[in-house]
C-alpha cells in the first residue's frame, strides 16, 4: 500500500507544472509546425512563377480589354471606373476566373497527399491533424488573397493610366473585400471537400458543378424564373428561389459593399443586376411603356453573408471530422 502511495507521489511530482512560460513555449512549438506546414504549402504545393503569372493574365485580360476598348475622349470628371468595368471585373474575375483558379490549386491539398502516402509522413511526425489542416488553409487563403491584390492593383494602375478617374481607391477596396469573400467561400469549400474524398478530380468536380450552376445555369434561368405568375409575382419570389441561390447572395454582397464604400448604384449597372434577382422591372400604371428598374430586397445582405458563412462552416467541420478518423495507411 505504502509503494503504491509513492508511486502516486512520484507521478504526481513528475507532473509538468503549468507556467506562463509552459504555455509561451508549447504556443510557440505549435506555431512552428503550422509554419512549417504553411511554408510547404505556399512554396511547393501551391506556387510556380508560371502559374501564378498565367493566373494573374487570366483574370485581369477581360477588364483591361474592356477598359483599353473605351473611348478616351468621352471620359470626364464624372466617368465612373466602377460604373466601366465594376460588373465585367466581379463577374469575370471574381466570380468565374479565381474559383477556377482556386479549386484547381486546391483540390489536391489534402486528398493527393493521401493517395500519394507523403500525408503519412506529415502525421508520423509531432504534428496534429488540426495544425496540418489549419497550416495548408493558410497558406491556400494567403496565395489567392496575393493573386487577387495583384491582379487588382494592375487593373487600377492601368485605369489611371487611361484615365485618372476619382474613384479608383473605393473601387480597390469594395472590388478587394468582395475577392476575400469569394476566397474564403471556394477555398473552404475545396479543402473541406480535398479532406472527405480521397481522389482530387472528386473534390474538384463538386465545386466547380456548383460554380457552373450557381454562374451559368441560373444566370440563364433566371431571367425565365423572374416572368410573373398568375398571381402577379415572380416564380423566383413564389418558390423563394433567392434563398438557395448562391449567386443572388454574392451580388447581393457586392451591391451592399458598393453602396457603403462609394454611394448609390448608378442606372448603368442597374440592368446588369437584373439577371442576378437583385432588381425587377416594373411598369407604371400610366405610362406603361416605361421601364421601372425597382430593388427587390428579397434578403438583408448581412443574411447573404450569414449564409454563405454557414455553409462553409458546416462544410469545413464535417471535412476535418472526417479527416481526423482517416486512416492514413
Amino acid at each position: 500500500m505504502e509503494a503504491k502511495s509513492e508511486t502516486v507521489s512520484i507521478k504526481a511530482e513528475a507532473k509538468p507544472k503549468f507556467t506562463i512560460s509552459n504555455l509561451f513555449n508549447s504556443l510557440k512549438e505549435h506555431l512552428n509546425l503550422l509554419l512549417t506546414v504553411f511554408k510547404k504549402t505556399l512554396f511547393i504545393d501551391l506556387f510556380s512563377r508560371w502559374k501564378f503569372i498565367f493566373g494573374i493574365i487570366f483574370m485581369i485580360i477581360l477588364p483591361i480589354v474592356w477598359l483599353l476598348s473605351q473611348d478616351a475622349s468621352i471620359l470626364n470628371d464624372q466617368s465612373s471606373l466602377n460604373e466601366l468595368i465594376g460588373m465585367v471585373h466581379i463577374f469575370f474575375t471574381y466570380m468565374t476566373v479565381l474559383p477556377f483558379l482556386l479549386i484547381y490549386s486546391s483540390a489536391s491539398l489534402i486528398s493527393e497527399e493521401i493517395k500519394m502516402g507523403t500525408m503519412l509522413l506529415l502525421v508520423s511526425k509531432p504534428i496534429s491533424r488540426g495544425e496540418i489542416m489549419w497550416g495548408k488553409y493558410t497558406a491556400l487563403l494567403f496565395y489567392n488573397l496575393i493573386l487577387s491584390v495583384v491582379s487588382l492593383g494592375i487593373v487600377c494602375l492601368i485605369a489611371f493610366l487611361k484615365y485618372p478617374f476619382n474613384d479608383i481607391i473605393p473601387f480597390f477596396w469594395t472590388q478587394f473585400i468582395f475577392s476575400l469573400i469569394v476566397i474564403v467561400f471556394y477555398g473552404t469549400l475545396t479543402m473541406g471537400l480535398s479532406m472527405v474524398f480521397k481522389n482530387a478530380k472528386t473534390t474538384a468536380v463538386i465545386p466547380l458543378m456548383l460554380l457552373l450552376i450557381m454562374i451559368f445555369l441560373f444566370f440563364i434561368v433566371r431571367p425565365f424564373l423572374m416572368m410573373p405568375t398568375p398571381n402577379g409575382d415572380t416564380y423566383y419570389e413564389a418558390f423563394q428561389v433567392y434563398n438557395y441561390d448562391l449567386g443572388y447572395h454574392f451580388i447581393n454582397l457586392y451591391v451592399w459593399l458598393y453602396e457603403t464604400f462609394i454611394s448609390q448604384l448608378p442606372e448603368g449597372m442597374t440592368w446588369w443586376l437584373l439577371s442576378w434577382g437583385i432588381y425587377t422591372v416594373e411598369y407604371d400604371e400610366l405610362f406603361p411603356e416605361f421601364e421601372i428598374y425597382a430593388k427587390t430586397h428579397y434578403q438583408p445582405p448581412q443574411i447573404s453573408l450569414l449564409i454563405i458563412l454557414i455553409f462553409t462552416v458546416i462544410i469545413i467541420l464535417l471535412g476535418f471530422i472526417i479527416y481526423k478518423r482517416r486512416d492514413i495507411n
